[in-house]
C-alpha cells in the first residue's frame, strides 16, 4: 500500500504490531529497504519505542492479574506463579535483548513478571544496536540488488555487527565472572573460620 511508503504511517503500523506483541522483525528490516538506513532507523526507533511502551502497559496492567487469577485456579499451572512473582535483573534482560528471541516475547515476559520498569527500560536501550543492524541489512540488501552497494553501507553493517558481538561477549564475561568471585569469597571466609 502507498500509505506504508510514508514514514509516519509506517511507524504507526510498526508501533501497533509491537504493542500487540506481533513479530515485527521483517518490518524492521523493511524500513531500511524502503526508507534507507538513516530515515529507516529513525522510523524504527520511534515505532519500537511507542510499541514497547504500549506492550509493557498492556501486559502489566491488563494481562498480569488475569494470568495470576487463572494460574491460581489450576493446580497444574501454579508453578508459573513463582515465575511471575520473580524479578529479572538488568543483566538477564540485557542477555535476552541481545539474543535472537522475538522482542515482543521478551517484553511480554518482563511485563508479566515482577520486574520493575527501570531495569527493563535501561536494558532495552541495547535494542538500538539490534535495530540498527537489521535496518542496515535491509538497506544494504536493496542497494546490492540495485547494484548500488557502497563500501559505506557494508562498513556500517560490519561495525554494527562487531559492536553487537562485543556487547554480547562483554555481558557473558561479566555473568561468568560473578559465580567465580562468589566462590572465591566463600572459600576465603571458610579459611578464616578454620584459622
Amino acid at each position: 500500500p502507498e500509505a506504508l511508503s510514508h514514514p509516519f504511517c509506517y511507524a504507526i503500523v510498526l508501533a501497533t504490531g509491537v504493542g500487540l506483541g506481533l513479530p515485527m522483525g521483517l518490518a524492521v528490516a523493511g524500513a531500511g529497504a524502503i526508507f534507507g538506513a538513516e530515515l529507516g532507523f529513525l522510523v524504527v526507533a520511534v515505532g519500537q519505542l511507542i510499541g514497547l511502551i504500549v506492550n509493557w502497559n498492556l501486559c502489566r496492567h491488563c494481562c498480569r492479574n488475569w494470568f495470576i487469577s487463572r494460574f491460581k485456579r489450576r493446580n497444574r499451572t501454579r508453578w508459573l506463579l513463582s515465575a511471575m512473582n520473580s524479578s529479572l535483573s538488568w543483566q538477564s534482560i540485557l542477555l535476552l535483548r541481545l539474543s535472537l528471541l522475538p522482542t515482543a516475547a521478551v517484553s511480554a515476559c518482563c511485563a508479566l513478571s515482577a520486574t520493575s520498569w527501570r531495569p527493563y527500560a535501561m536494558s532495552s536501550a541495547v535494542l538500538v544496536i539490534r535495530f540498527g543492524l537489521m535496518v542496515n541489512a535491509g538497506a544494504l540488501g536493496v542497494s546490492l540488488i540495485r547494484s548500488e552497494g557502497s563500501i559505506q553501507g557494508a562498513s556500517l553493517l560490519a561495525v554494527t555487527a562487531t559492536a553487537t558481538l562485543i556487547g554480547i561477549a562483554f555481558v557473558n564475561c561479566t555473568e561468568l565472572r560473578r559465580p567465580h568471585n562468589k566462590s572465591e569469597s566463600h572459600t576465603t571466609s571458610t579459611k578464616k573460620r578454620h584459622q
